[in-house]
């Protein structure tokens, strides 16, 4: 008999997050959704558990430091050993640099820096205690072409790049792969940025043999 493994997808919704959480719940087992509104979250496990994917909802904000690692460390108690940590969470507000209030700035990075490393720190411990497993983020093609229209994703996407690479350092040792998925393209229903297509490259990552490893991939 196989033996059932676990996935977190912080950020979860009915588009990539939702694809993420089929993908990686169907080849593990088992799964645990984490997203700011339990409402939202109860469709979405519904679907998952028709698919036959033992699924959790979990309702947490991302800018809650504190909830949030209380929450990851809830659903990791609560499942079968776990083997992946996807944050897919991300603050998008459209807006200049001149303009942006400073406080509101620094709001949105901790939702797009700050709880990343937050939610890998707290899961760190289980992966390596499980044999290893993966901490894959969700990033975008404004960290290698900023955009002036949306300043603050702009610089929380690259600074989230740059935090994966100096992160991977600590964490690939403990056998744990860190990565960043750099989506240079708008998700699509169909083709190369349809989600389920996406999810398969974050699987691609998770099952990458170690000579292959890379902090970084570019999907364009």
């Amino acid at each position: 008999m196989t033996t059932k493994h676990s996935a977190i997808i912080i950020g979860a919704g009915p588009g990539l997050g939702l694809a993420l959480a089929k993908k990686f719940g169907h080849e593990l087992g088992e799964v645990a959704l984490i997203a700011r509104s339990a409402e939202n979250l109860a469709p979405l496990v519904q679907e998952l558990k028709t698919a036959g994917i033992t699924a959790h909802g979990f309702a947490a904000d991302a800018a809650d430091l504190n909830g949030l690692r209380a929450t990851i460390r809830q659903a990791i108690a609560a499942m079968s050993p776990l083997k992946a940590l996807i944050y897919n969470a991300a603050a998008i507000r459209p807006g200049r640099a001149l303009p942006l209030e400073p406080e509101g700035f620094a709001a949105e990075l901790v939702v797009d820096v700050v709880a990343p490393l937050a939610a890998a720190q707290t899961a760190a411990p289980a992966l390596e205690a499980n044999g290893g497993g993966s901490v894959l983020f969700t990033g975008g093609g404004f960290a290698i072409y900023p955009y002036a229209e949306m300043a603050a994703l702009s610089a929380g996407k690259a600074a989230l790049r740059n935090l994966t690479a100096t992160l991977a350092e600590d964490l690939e040792p403990k056998g744990i792969r860190t990565a960043v998925v750099s989506i240079c393209g708008y998700l699509a229903e169909e083709g190369r940025f349809a989600p389920a297509v996406v999810a398969n490259a974050y699987w691609d990552l998770h099952v990458s043999p170690q000579e292959d490893r890379k902090p970084e991939l570019t999907y364009a």
